[in-house]
Protein backbone atom coordinates (compact mmCIF):
# COMPACT_ATOMS: atom_id res chain seq x y z
CA UNK A 1 0.00 0.00 0.00
CA UNK A 2 1.09 3.50 -1.18
CA UNK A 3 1.78 6.17 1.83
CA UNK A 4 -0.58 8.39 -0.20
CA UNK A 5 -3.71 9.13 1.24
CA UNK A 6 -6.93 8.00 -0.92
CA UNK A 7 -10.53 8.87 -0.58
CA UNK A 8 -13.40 7.36 -2.67
CA UNK A 9 -15.96 9.29 -2.91
CA UNK A 10 -19.75 8.19 -4.20
CA UNK A 11 -21.94 10.65 -5.09
CA UNK A 12 -19.41 13.18 -5.77
CA UNK A 13 -20.28 15.40 -8.26
CA UNK A 14 -22.28 17.79 -6.38
CA UNK A 15 -23.77 19.10 -3.11
CA UNK A 16 -21.86 17.91 -0.21
CA UNK A 17 -20.58 15.10 -1.59
CA UNK A 18 -18.68 17.41 -3.61
CA UNK A 19 -17.98 20.09 -0.97
CA UNK A 20 -16.10 17.12 0.84
CA UNK A 21 -14.43 15.87 -2.59
CA UNK A 22 -12.73 19.31 -2.63
CA UNK A 23 -11.73 19.70 0.97
CA UNK A 24 -10.14 15.75 1.01
CA UNK A 25 -8.34 17.06 -2.10
CA UNK A 26 -6.91 20.42 -0.40
CA UNK A 27 -5.77 18.59 2.26
CA UNK A 28 -3.96 15.91 -0.39
CA UNK A 29 -5.89 12.98 -0.88
CA UNK A 30 -6.05 11.55 -3.88
CA UNK A 31 -9.65 10.97 -5.35
CA UNK A 32 -11.94 8.10 -6.83
CA UNK A 33 -14.82 10.36 -7.51
CA UNK A 34 -17.89 8.83 -8.82
CA UNK A 35 -21.60 9.68 -9.46
CA UNK A 36 -23.96 9.08 -12.99
CA UNK A 37 -21.89 12.33 -14.29
CA UNK A 38 -18.67 12.81 -12.38
CA UNK A 39 -16.54 13.80 -15.61
CA UNK A 40 -16.72 17.46 -15.10
CA UNK A 41 -16.48 17.50 -11.41
CA UNK A 42 -13.48 15.55 -11.26
CA UNK A 43 -11.97 17.76 -13.96
CA UNK A 44 -12.68 20.72 -12.00
CA UNK A 45 -10.71 19.13 -8.62
CA UNK A 46 -7.84 17.97 -10.91
CA UNK A 47 -7.29 21.92 -12.64
CA UNK A 48 -7.39 23.33 -9.00
CA UNK A 49 -5.67 20.80 -6.94
CA UNK A 50 -2.44 18.89 -7.00
CA UNK A 51 -3.94 15.01 -6.42
CA UNK A 52 -4.69 12.41 -8.99
CA UNK A 53 -8.17 12.12 -9.63
CA UNK A 54 -9.99 9.30 -11.09
CA UNK A 55 -13.74 8.96 -12.35
CA UNK A 56 -16.05 5.66 -12.06
CA UNK A 57 -19.61 6.80 -13.46
CA UNK A 58 -22.52 4.67 -12.38
CA UNK A 59 -24.95 4.56 -9.50
CA UNK A 60 -24.37 3.44 -6.22
CA UNK A 61 -27.28 1.14 -7.12
CA UNK A 62 -25.87 -0.44 -9.77
CA UNK A 63 -24.33 -3.64 -8.36
CA UNK A 64 -21.10 -3.82 -11.08
CA UNK A 65 -19.89 -0.14 -9.27
CA UNK A 66 -18.73 -1.38 -5.98
CA UNK A 67 -16.08 -3.61 -8.17
CA UNK A 68 -14.99 -0.74 -10.18
CA UNK A 69 -14.34 1.50 -7.13
CA UNK A 70 -12.72 -0.80 -5.69
CA UNK A 71 -10.13 -1.77 -9.17
CA UNK A 72 -10.02 2.13 -9.55
CA UNK A 73 -8.44 3.51 -5.73
CA UNK A 74 -6.44 0.11 -5.75
CA UNK A 75 -4.71 1.33 -8.97
CA UNK A 76 -3.72 4.72 -6.88
CA UNK A 77 -2.31 2.71 -4.26
CA UNK A 78 -5.33 1.11 -1.79
CA UNK A 79 -8.38 3.30 -0.17
CA UNK A 80 -7.46 4.90 3.03
CA UNK A 81 -11.08 6.89 3.45
CA UNK A 82 -14.99 6.12 2.18
CA UNK A 83 -17.44 8.71 1.86
CA UNK A 84 -20.78 7.19 1.26
CA UNK A 85 -23.27 9.74 0.00
CA UNK A 86 -25.91 9.28 -3.07
CA UNK A 87 -29.10 11.17 -3.79
CA UNK A 88 -32.40 11.50 -1.96
CA UNK A 89 -35.17 9.36 -2.88
CA UNK A 90 -38.69 11.05 -3.83
CA UNK A 91 -40.19 13.58 -1.45
CA UNK A 92 -43.90 11.86 -0.59
CA UNK A 93 -45.84 11.40 1.90
CA UNK A 94 -45.69 7.66 3.27
CA UNK A 95 -48.98 6.17 2.68
CA UNK A 96 -48.56 7.24 -1.06
CA UNK A 97 -45.34 4.98 -1.29
CA UNK A 98 -45.24 1.65 -3.15
CA UNK A 99 -43.58 -1.15 -3.01
CA UNK A 100 -41.33 -0.39 -6.33
CA UNK A 101 -40.84 3.32 -4.24
CA UNK A 102 -39.70 1.01 -1.53
CA UNK A 103 -37.48 -1.17 -3.17
CA UNK A 104 -35.74 1.58 -5.72
CA UNK A 105 -34.90 3.43 -2.84
CA UNK A 106 -33.11 0.66 -0.53
CA UNK A 107 -30.82 -0.32 -3.22
CA UNK A 108 -29.81 3.18 -3.52
CA UNK A 109 -29.81 3.76 0.12
CA UNK A 110 -28.97 0.62 1.96
CA UNK A 111 -27.77 -2.58 -0.48
CA UNK A 112 -25.56 0.00 -2.48
CA UNK A 113 -23.80 1.71 0.03
CA UNK A 114 -23.10 -1.04 1.64
CA UNK A 115 -21.88 -3.39 -1.15
CA UNK A 116 -19.25 -0.44 -1.93
CA UNK A 117 -18.30 -0.70 1.65
CA UNK A 118 -17.69 -4.56 1.38
CA UNK A 119 -15.63 -4.03 -2.06
CA UNK A 120 -13.26 -1.43 -0.46
CA UNK A 121 -12.99 -2.97 3.38
CA UNK A 122 -10.09 -4.79 1.94
CA UNK A 123 -8.03 -1.51 1.27
CA UNK A 124 -9.29 -0.12 4.40
CA UNK A 125 -8.24 -2.48 6.59
CA UNK A 126 -4.52 -3.34 4.74
CA UNK A 127 -4.58 0.75 5.71
CA UNK A 128 -3.74 1.78 9.44
CA UNK A 129 -5.72 5.00 9.51
CA UNK A 130 -8.93 3.20 7.37
CA UNK A 131 -11.91 5.18 8.24
CA UNK A 132 -15.43 5.37 6.83
CA UNK A 133 -18.43 7.83 6.48
CA UNK A 134 -21.78 8.57 5.25
CA UNK A 135 -23.84 11.64 4.72
CA UNK A 136 -27.08 11.11 6.62
CA UNK A 137 -29.55 13.13 7.80
CA UNK A 138 -30.74 15.01 10.96
CA UNK A 139 -34.30 13.17 9.99
CA UNK A 140 -32.66 9.69 11.47
CA UNK A 141 -32.79 11.21 14.75
CA UNK A 142 -35.80 13.71 14.57
CA UNK A 143 -37.93 12.47 11.64
CA UNK A 144 -39.72 15.17 9.46
CA UNK A 145 -43.59 14.53 7.86
CA UNK A 146 -43.45 13.64 4.04
CA UNK A 147 -40.37 12.04 3.71
CA UNK A 148 -40.94 8.57 4.69
CA UNK A 149 -37.99 7.18 2.34
CA UNK A 150 -35.56 9.20 3.63
CA UNK A 151 -36.45 8.66 7.31
CA UNK A 152 -36.58 5.28 6.96
CA UNK A 153 -34.21 3.51 5.02
CA UNK A 154 -31.09 5.89 6.29
CA UNK A 155 -31.98 4.80 9.77
CA UNK A 156 -31.46 1.62 8.30
CA UNK A 157 -27.93 2.25 6.95
CA UNK A 158 -26.89 3.92 9.97
CA UNK A 159 -27.39 1.23 12.50
CA UNK A 160 -25.46 -0.92 9.47
CA UNK A 161 -22.94 1.30 9.94
CA UNK A 162 -22.71 1.41 13.77
CA UNK A 163 -22.72 -2.28 14.04
CA UNK A 164 -20.18 -2.66 11.82
CA UNK A 165 -17.88 0.43 13.61
CA UNK A 166 -18.91 -2.80 16.17
CA UNK A 167 -17.42 -5.28 14.39
CA UNK A 168 -14.73 -3.74 12.49
CA UNK A 169 -13.29 -2.18 15.53
CA UNK A 170 -10.70 -4.38 16.30
CA UNK A 171 -9.16 -4.34 13.11
CA UNK A 172 -8.63 -0.33 13.90
CA UNK A 173 -11.58 0.91 11.53
CA UNK A 174 -13.14 3.74 12.34
CA UNK A 175 -16.69 4.17 10.71
CA UNK A 176 -19.85 6.70 11.19
CA UNK A 177 -22.10 8.97 9.89
CA UNK A 178 -22.41 13.02 9.85
CA UNK A 179 -26.08 14.13 9.54
CA UNK A 180 -26.46 17.81 8.09
CA UNK A 181 -29.41 19.82 9.44
CA UNK A 182 -30.37 22.95 7.06
CA UNK A 183 -27.48 22.82 4.97
CA UNK A 184 -28.00 25.46 1.91
CA UNK A 185 -27.84 22.74 -1.00
CA UNK A 186 -30.20 21.77 -4.17
CA UNK A 187 -31.46 19.05 -1.84
CA UNK A 188 -32.69 21.45 0.43
CA UNK A 189 -34.36 23.63 -2.39
CA UNK A 190 -35.68 20.50 -3.12
CA UNK A 191 -37.56 20.35 0.37
CA UNK A 192 -38.70 23.03 0.29
CA UNK A 193 -40.16 23.43 -2.72
CA UNK A 194 -42.02 20.04 -2.07
CA UNK A 195 -43.32 21.46 0.94
CA UNK A 196 -44.53 24.96 -0.29
CA UNK A 197 -46.68 22.68 -3.05
CA UNK A 198 -47.96 20.28 -0.61
CA UNK A 199 -48.98 23.35 1.60
CA UNK A 200 -50.10 25.74 -1.19
CA UNK A 201 -47.68 28.60 0.06
CA UNK A 202 -44.97 30.75 -1.13
CA UNK A 203 -41.27 28.64 -1.12
CA UNK A 204 -39.55 32.17 0.79
CA UNK A 205 -42.56 31.37 3.50
CA UNK A 206 -41.20 27.82 4.11
CA UNK A 207 -37.84 28.60 4.43
CA UNK A 208 -38.65 31.38 6.69
CA UNK A 209 -40.77 29.43 8.71
CA UNK A 210 -37.59 26.59 8.50
CA UNK A 211 -34.57 29.33 9.87
CA UNK A 212 -36.94 29.80 13.08
CA UNK A 213 -36.36 26.69 14.15
CA UNK A 214 -32.72 26.79 14.27
CA UNK A 215 -30.72 28.11 16.47
CA UNK A 216 -28.88 29.37 15.43
CA UNK A 217 -31.10 31.46 12.65
CA UNK A 218 -29.60 30.35 9.65
CA UNK A 219 -28.32 27.73 7.19
CA UNK A 220 -25.35 26.17 7.02
CA UNK A 221 -22.66 25.90 4.69
CA UNK A 222 -21.29 22.90 2.55
CA UNK A 223 -17.95 23.86 3.47
CA UNK A 224 -18.39 23.99 6.79
CA UNK A 225 -20.15 20.58 6.66
CA UNK A 226 -16.85 19.45 3.96
CA UNK A 227 -14.62 20.76 7.24
CA UNK A 228 -16.15 18.14 9.49
CA UNK A 229 -16.33 15.24 6.99
CA UNK A 230 -12.44 15.53 6.39
CA UNK A 231 -12.11 15.15 10.02
CA UNK A 232 -13.58 12.53 10.43
CA UNK A 233 -12.40 10.51 7.48
CA UNK A 234 -8.62 11.42 8.27
CA UNK A 235 -6.15 10.35 10.65
CA UNK A 236 -6.77 13.25 12.96
CA UNK A 237 -9.77 11.10 14.25
CA UNK A 238 -8.06 8.74 16.55
CA UNK A 239 -11.32 7.95 19.03
CA UNK A 240 -14.90 8.76 17.39
CA UNK A 241 -16.68 5.83 15.96
CA UNK A 242 -19.95 3.83 15.86
CA UNK A 243 -21.80 7.56 15.34
CA UNK A 244 -24.07 9.95 13.93
CA UNK A 245 -22.82 13.43 14.46
CA UNK A 246 -25.33 16.21 13.33
CA UNK A 247 -23.84 19.47 11.38
CA UNK A 248 -27.15 21.55 12.12
CA UNK A 249 -26.75 24.63 13.85
CA UNK A 250 -28.55 23.21 17.24
CA UNK A 251 -32.08 21.83 15.88
CA UNK A 252 -31.74 18.62 17.01
CA UNK A 253 -30.94 18.54 20.56
CA UNK A 254 -30.27 14.88 22.33
CA UNK A 255 -29.17 13.88 25.58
Amino acid sequence: MTERKVAVVTGGSSGLGLATARELAGRGYDLVLSSREPQSAAEGIRLNYDVRVKDVAGSIAEPGLAERLAAASEGLGGATALLLNHGGPPVKPIMTLTDEDWTDAFKTMVTGPLRVMRALMPQLQANPTGRVLAISSFTVKSPFAGIGLSNSLRAALVNALKTTALELGPDGILVNALAPGYVETNRIREWNDSYARQENTDVEDIRARTLETIPLRRYGTPEGYARLAAFLLSEDNDYVSGQQIVYDGGLVVAN
